[in-house]
């Protein structure tokens, strides 16, 4: 069988590709909700960071998709590079998630203070998913997930998590077209 690169895909192929990785971010979310159901605090945020991670993706492969229809030259190193980059998936979600999960402020610029805060808020993020993962050494002394996680940090990383999951199916059904035809019918 012959595996496809990214750049190889057709338009239909990466627009696929959009609901598969949208389809494994919920999935990560569900599976992030039952472990919190059930006490599994560390494992919990750690599902949920990978879902925002994940939908992190969907914006770089919109721009691809949106390079190839316009007729530009995409530069797919540079595609693949943020498409593995931590960072640059977070980032990705973090705008993403600006632009169709809050509603603009014109009058007290909450919508930009939210932005601010969740780049503020990004390594944070970022530590307790480290945090959430590996075991660490303290003064000496081991640190476990399981003590580092609670309750409130996954709660609060899995509805993050469902908010960026809401921004991003309001974002799909308006320019996937897969998603459009579901909706319309």
């Amino acid at each position: 069988m012959r595996v496809l690169k990214m750049k190889q895909m057709t338009i239909d192929q990466l627009h696929q590709l959009r609901l598969d990785v949208f389809e494994n971010a919920e999935s990560l979310h569900k599976e992030a909700r039952l472990l919190l159901e059930h006490g599994f605090f560390a494992r919990a945020y750690l599902l949920a960071y990978f879902c925002c991670e994940e939908l992190g993706k969907l914006p770089m492969i919109v721009g691809a998709v949106g390079g190839l229809q316009s007729g530009d030259t995409v530069d797919w190193k540079k595609v693949m590079k943020r498409f593995r980059d931590h960072k640059a998936k977070v980032d990705s979600d973090d705008v993403h998630h600006y632009m169709f999960g809050i509603d603009l402020d014109l009058e007290n610029d909450s919508d930009l203070k939210w932005l601010a805060e969740a780049r503020e808020l990004s390594h944070g993020r970022v530590v307790l998913k480290n945090k959430s993962t590996y075991v660490d050494v303290q003064n000496g002394r081991a640190v476990l997930p399981l003590k580092e996680i609670n309750f409130e940090h996954a709660s609060k990383m899995l509805e993050r998590a469902f908010e960026s999951l809401c921004a991003h199916w309001r974002s799909e059904s308006l320019v996937n077209p897969i998603v459009r035809e579901v909706v319309n019918k």
